[in-house]
Parts: structure tokens; sequence; C-alpha cells
């Protein structure tokens, strides 16, 4: 039921019709080339110098080949997709902000349409599901700043696809101000993007500027300079480091070999030593320390740095500083990193502001979700609007977190037996989904006769992370030596 306010005279316009084919393009399609095969990559990233490519390639195309070749960007990008792979929660609120049962059922079907094939007379299809679509857009955001989707339907108005396009090939025009138009570059090619099923999120932009870029961009400089000493430090181990050999010619003794009628020409003499001498570099010239030689009396051999090979040389000051450098651009921290040396304590700190570094990925993806499913909801005749929110990332295991949930599903049964709460605020609280149609409606029914009794001087979170003190006494599976349970 639509509002009696401001939202009685402000009417839903809807797109009379979409184009089922969709307006933009995937970042590896070519219309030229739709009946050929795309072009294997040459897998070749190990061999890529950062420190070279950074003055031809722009910073995208860097965070790009990092995120492939760089330990710690392959880790951080790793660690971030990890760790914010959370399930979201749908709700469907009507205009007057109270949950749409009906409305909630749509959004499945939408959703059901949408990740399930349905047309298994055609070739190969595949239908992502909502989780798959949530990882590629978490690493559009790592890797470029912001992500782009455009809501592609069916003749029916239902949708049928969500495409991914590359934000790097958006360009906007500023209409007016704070009204920006995006048109999607490809190759000589400009694409008008100016629709209502297109939808764009940049992540931490820069009020001050159009175009975002991504958080990784500050380990750039950090990691080329690391790249650097780390050649830097090949080359000077393959001199210093390891054995090397050398090769001293006894001039005396072939100087005595020497023929007679050479020896009484100092300029014929020179050129005979210097031919012997070739000869001895031809000799020894590719042959590795470890294996035997024979030789004559006219060369002595020995080792270069054979009692402390590169001692002098300490390098792990600098290690630490540019790998200091590349945590913090990375935006992770040295526990996630497997760095961390600051004991137990700062461990945890660490992780806990990692996983709320990750869980910021999901904002926006949710804000997306939610204003592509209010359209679509919206296309079947609805005034209801839909939210998808992720919940908080907790690191603790399920088994930790299940003594939290009982307390929490306690407070909220007692709300819903007072009238408090409705049926499906309940559900959606504790099981992420709506009232099932065969479950009773409990909400005021009093049927709570008392709350838990738990006493709040005893539970704090340091003495009772567990939340032991507020299980059952005849729950055994909380004892433990620390804690012991009054009977």
């Amino acid at each position: 039921m639509a509002g009696s306010g401001i939202l009685a005279k402000i009417k839903i316009l809807l797109p009379t019709r979409t184009k089922p084919k969709g307006n933009t393009q995937t970042a590896t399609f070519d219309p030229e080339r739709t009946g050929d095969t795309l072009d294997l990559p040459a897998f070749k990233e190990h061999l890529a110098n950062l420190y070279d490519d950074r003055i031809s390639k722009n910073s995208r195309e860097l965070i790009l080949s990092l995120l492939k070749a760089d330990p710690d960007a392959s880790s951080a990008l790793s660690a971030y997709l990890t760790t914010a792979d959370v399930e979201p929660k749908i709700i469907v609120r009507d205009p007057d902000g109270a949950i749409d049962r009906d409305g909630y059922k749509l959004v499945n079907e939408i959703i059901e349409v949408l990740t399930t094939r349905r047309d298994y007379s055609k070739g190969y299809e595949d239908r992502k599901d909502f989780r798959t679509i949530a990882e590629e857009l978490r690493y559009m955001i790592l890797a470029r700043g912001g992500i782009a989707v455009e809501a592609v339907y069916n003749e029916l108005l239902v949708l049928n696809e969500l495409r991914l396009v590359d934000i790097a090939q958006i360009k906007l025009q500023e209409k007016s101000p704070g009204v920006m138009v995006p048109w999607q570059v490809v190759g000589d090619k400009e694409i008008k993007l100016d629709i209502p099923t297109f939808f764009m999120h940049w992540y931490r932009k820069s009020p001050m500027e159009a175009y975002g870029n991504s958080p990784f961009i500050a380990a750039i400089n950090s990691m080329a300079a690391r790249q650097q000493v780390i050649n830097d430090l090949y080359r000077i181990m393959q001199i210093t480091g390891f054995p090397r050999l050398t090769v001293k010619v006894m001039e005396e003794v072939i100087a005595r070999s020497a023929p007679a009628n050479l020896k009484a020409d100092a300029s014929e003499f020179r050129k005979y030593l210097r031919a012997r001498r070739n000869e001895l570099v031809q000799q020894f010239g590719s042959i590795r320390a470890d294996q035997p030689m024979v030789h004559y009396d006219s060369a002595e051999l020995n080792i270069l740095n054979e009692k402390n090979p590169a001692v002098g040389l300490d390098i792990t000051s600098i290690i630490d500083v540019l790998n200091a450098q590349n945590q913090a651009g990375l935006r992770t921290m040295a526990t996630v990193l497997g760095r961390g040396e600051s004991g137990v304590n700062t461990a945890t700190v660490e992780a806990q502001l990692f996983s709320k570094n990750a869980g910021s990925l999901n904002q926006g993806i949710g804000r997306v979700f939610s204003n592509i499913l209010t359209q679509a909801l919206r296309l079947q005749g609805s005034e209801s609007r839909v939210e998808v929110v992720y919940p908080q990332i907790d690191l603790r295991s399920e088994l930790e977190m299940e003594p939290q949930r009982q307390l929490k599903g306690n407070r909220l049964r007692q709300d819903l037996s007072d009238g408090l709460i409705d049926d499906d605020e309940y559900h959606l609280a504790m099981y992420g989904k709506i009232r099932p149609d065969h479950i009773p409606e409990l909400s005021g029914t009093m049927f709570v006769s008392g709350g838990m009794e738990v006493d709040a001087e005893k539970v704090t979170p340091n003495s009772d992370p567990l939340g032991r003190s507020t299980s059952s006494a005849a729950n055994k599976t909380v004892k433990s030596n620390t804690n012991k349970i009054k009977r």
C-alpha cells in the first residue's frame, strides 16, 4: 500500500521496453570475431618486470599484472575475496517500510529465473549464481576501483542477465553539475549508456574527481622498488654470494715452454702469451665451481669468497621497509600476508580490522544489487523496494558463535512474544528469510512466560568471549577447566 503523503503524489515511471540483447559489451567480446575462438594468453606474467613496465603501462594495467604475478598483491586479493564471501540477506519493504511477503516471494522468483537455466533447447549456457557474481564484482572493485553492471531483461521484462562491464572502458559526460552520463569506449566505438538498466558504483572515490582508482594503486611504487632490490640482490649473489672460480695464468711457466724464435721478438712473444691466455679462457669459462677439472701447471685455480660469501651485505632492513610499504598500499595486515610478529593480541586486532576492510567491499555490491532487484520487482507491478544487506564479517567459527546466537534468539523470541517485532522480522534476523507459510504467527501471543535470567555483571567480552555464562547449566559441552558451572 502506498503512503498517504509524499509517496502518494510521486508515481513510479518504468521503461516501456528494453533491449533483450543488452546495450553494453563485455571486456572479452569482439563483435568482428564472433565466429572465432578467443586467443589464448601467453601465460608469461612471471617474466614481467614491474620496474620497467611502469614506464610504458598505466596503473590499471599494472594492477591487473600485479594481481596475477606479485606474491603480496595476489595474497591480498585472495584474502579479501575469501573474507568478504558471505551470504547476503534480502529484505523487501513496501512504501510504508513494512515487510512485503508477496514482494519477497516475487523477488525469489526473479532470482530463480536469473540464476537457473530453464531453456535446455539451446547449446551451452553458463548461468552464474549470486555468490559468483558478487565475487566477480569484488574482484573488479579491487582491480579497478569500481563496478559497472547492466541489467538485461527479456521480452517479458523479466531480469535475464547481469552483464559485468569493465569500468575501465567507461567515460563520463557531465551534462549538468553532478549529473553524469556514462559512455562505454570499445576500440574506436563509443556506446552511450544513458539507459535506466545500467548501474555503476565507485569504491571510496574522491568527491573531487569523476573517476575512481583501485585501492591497491598506492602499492605500485613500493612493489617496483622491492622488485628492483631483489633483482639487484640476485645479481650481487651471482657475483659475491656464491663460490666463483679464479684462474691465475703462470706466465713464467708459459714463457719457459715458448719457442726460442718467439722469445727474441717481444711483439711476437706478447701475441703468444695472449693466445695461451685465450685458450685457458675457453677451457675454464663454462666450468662450474663444483665440476672437476684437469690442467697443467701453467694455470693456478682458486675460489673467490670461499670462506664468508655475502656476509658483508645485509638487506634485511631494506626488505622490511618495503614489506611494510606493500602492506600499507594493499590495505592489508602483516598477519594476513604471513609476516605477523607482534603477538596474539596484535594479530587479533589486525584480523578484526582487516575483516572490516573486506566487509566494506560488500556495501557497494549490496547497493547495486538492491537497485537492480528493486527495478526488476517494480517492472512486475510492485511498488516495494528491495534491500540486499550483507552481514558484518565475523572470523569466529560456527561453533564459537552458537552461544551468541542462542542469546540473540532468546532475546528476539521474548520480543516476538511481547509483540515488539513480527514473525517475518524474527525469521529474517535469525534465518535470513521470511516466515514460511506453514509456520503459525506468534507475534504478540505471549508464548514466552519469562526470559532467560542472566547475571549481567558476569557477562563481559573479556571474561566470557564464547558466551558460556549464557548457556544452560545442563549443557555439558560448555564445561572447561577455567569455567565452572554452579548447580
